[in-house]
Order: structure tokens, then C-alpha cells, then sequence
């Protein structure tokens, strides 16, 4: 696997799609919106460029994204032979899960593609098409539609909408620039429902949801004279609620309104050396330099990271690392 340290020419990945005769698009372990949406994405411009397809996602597609297209065919594990492999949203290849290990043979024949705007990124493909100032994954991706001289149709504008409406959080996040807007606005003069994705992506949540959030917000608590905000998620929680890991997607965004805090965070417990942090800041305080700390990444105001430990360990070490990040600042 050649690997570059440098962000690839648009017109040069472009040439590696219309190359390809097989390619691969996978989805980040614990696949949101983006990720989905960028998979989905290339898969559809794959195929009219000619080529064999397929999504791969280590953890599934959540249900809720029924409404794009080819998520009923999603693999757990790459199925093509290696050629084109299309990284979505990862700022790290680890990032893709334990394919990644289990996997590791074929992704070592495989051309990795990294299309990415996490600011974290360490540049894992042979070629890297990362842009840090951009919303969303899906931002980037309809830009190689137009290098492509692809049309947008309904179906792809979706997908790509979908990416940006949940990564720029319908449009309020400070990332959103004047370019996330103008190709939002291509996506929807292209067909893409805006009102129905930001419905379905941002604002419609089913009962056993809910009642997970409850039990979410009913443990919540603060450190550091409330400038740090956190709560968890425990398997028991999912048992009692009948609900699963991403029906938690979305509460870390909730939390981040707590008012006059620094830091949100949203532990879940993965398993019983493992826990996944989300990292929301103010303008005050790097998500990264939390994150990092753990070996993670992702924005500044947005981050995350996995500790080897239980729920239980890992709080504490999580809460010492946000409060030593918060001292030095206002």
C-alpha cells in the first residue's frame, strides 16, 4: 500500500474512478449520516462510470437511512476483489473498524482512496482527497461529480444532501461556508427532498429513542464548575430500551447546548475494554486536544476517540484529560 503524505489533485482521483473496473466504498465503524451518504455516493457514481460496486459498513447501516439507495446491499467485509477501495469520512484507516484487522490482506492489494474533511486526517491513501474547511465528506464528493461531469440526479443529490444537512447540522455549524450552501443548493435544484432529510436525519426520533435519551440525560453531570458537561450510554440502557448504538446518534449534538459549558461528552459502552468518546467544544476549547489524547481526531469544535477501558475506568481519564485541556483557557 503506497502511501502519500499530501492532498491529491481533484482531476487525479477523478482519473482513478474511471480507471477502476472494481471499487469499494466503505463506511466509518459506527456509520453516520456522511460516511453513509459519501458510500452511497460513490457506489452510484461507480456504476455509471462503468465499474463493479459495492458498500461496505463493519457495523450495518442504521434503519433509519432505509430512504437511500443500495443500503439493503450493504456488505460486512469487502466481497470484490481489491482494486479501487474508497475510504468515506475516516481520518484514519483504523477508523473503518475491525475490518481494518481482519481484513488487513486485502486492504494491503487495494488502492486506497481517502475522501475525507476531518482535519485530523493522516493522509492513509495512496491517494488523499481531504479538505479540512469543508462541512461534510459529501461536500468534497460534489465537487468530483462536477470533475466527473456527472449528472446529478435525485438519487445522488440525496445521498449527498444527507451527508451535508447532518455534518453541518441543517446548516448552523461553523464550518458551513458560502460553498456548503451553493452545492446544497445544486443538490436540491437536483432533486434531493432537503425538508425531508432534515426531518428524517435531524428531528424525527421513534419512541424507544426517546426514552434512551431519557435515561441518557437522567445520568447526566458536570465537572470542572460546569464548564464540562458529560453523560453515558450503557448496554443496559440499550437492553431496557430495546434500541441500539445509533439510536445515541444525535445526543452528542443535544448536549452541546448545554449553556456555559466547554466541553460535552458522550461516553459509550462498546464492550468491556472498550469505550467511545464523543467530544463537543466551544469556541474556547480544541475537541482534538481532548481526543488526542486517547489517540483520536476530528475537528476542533468536533472529535473522538475509543479508551481501552470500561465505561466505569475510562470517565475519569476521559473527565482528567478534558479539565487539563480546559485550565489553560478562559
Amino acid at each position: 500500500m503506497v502511501v502519500a503524505e499530501n492532498v491529491t489533485d481533484i482531476g487525479e482521483v477523478a482519473e482513478a474512478l474511471r480507471s477502476a473496473r472494481r471499487i469499494t466504498a466503505i463506511c466509518h465503524e459506527n456509520p453516520d449520516a456522511d460516511t453513509i451518504g459519501a458510500a452511497v455516493a460513490i457506489r452510484i457514481m461507480a456504476e455509471r462510470l462503468g465499474a463493479e460496486a459495492e458498500i461496505v459498513s463493519a457495523d450495518g447501516i442504521p434503519p433509519l437511512f432505509g430512504f437511500l439507495p443500495h443500503v439493503e446491499e450493504v456488505h460486512r467485509r469487502p466481497m470484490l476483489e481489491p482494486d479501487l477501495a474508497v475510504v468515506c469520512d475516516a481520518a484514519t484507516l483504523e477508523r473503518v473498524g475491525r475490518i481494518a484487522r481482519e481484513e488487513a490482506e486485502w486492504f494491503a492489494r487495494a488502492r486506497l482512496l481517502n475522501i475525507d474533511h476531518h482535519v485530523s486526517s493522516n493522509y492513509f491513501g495512496a491517494l488523499n482527497l481531504v479538505d479540512p474547511k469543508a462541512a461534510a465528506t459529501c461536500e468534497v464528493l460534489t465537487r468530483l461529480v462536477e470533475e466527473l461531469g456527472l449528472e446529478l440526479d435525485t438519487e445522488l443529490a440525496a445521498a449527498l444532501l444527507t451527508g451535508i444537512v447532518r455534518d453541518s447540522h441543517g446548516f448552523s455549524d461553523r464550518a458551513t461556508s458560502g460553498d456548503t450552501l451553493r452545492a446544497a443548493a445544486r443538490l436540491v435544484d437536483a432533486g434531493a427532498p432537503l425538508a425531508d432529510i432534515h426531518r428524517i436525519i435531524l428531528t424525527e426520533l421513534p419512541y424507544p429513542t426517546l426514552a434512551l435519551w431519557g435515561k441518557m440525560l437522567a445520568g447526566i453531570g458536570q465537572a470542572g464548575d460546569g464548564r464540562i458537561v458529560y453523560t453515558a450510554l450503557t448496554q443496559r440502557m440499550l437492553d431496557e430500551t430495546g434500541t441500539q448504538q445509533h439510536d445515541a446518534d444525535g445526543l452528542a449534538e443535544f448536549l452541546a447546548n448545554a449553556k456555559g459549558a466547554d466541553v460535552t461528552l458522550l461516553l459509550r459502552e462498546l464492550g468491556p475494554s472498550e469505550t467511545r468518546v464523543s467530544i463537543r467544544t466551544s469556541e474556547d476549547v480544541d475537541a482534538t486536544a481532548i481526543a488526542s489524547q486517547f489517540g483520536g481526531g476530528g475537528h476542533a469544535r468536533r472529535a473522538g476517540c475509543t479508551v481501552a477501558a470500561h465505561l466505569e475506568e475510562a470517565l475519569p481519564l476521559v473527565l482528567a484529560g478534558a479539565q487539563a485541556t480546559t485550565a489553560g483557557t478562559a
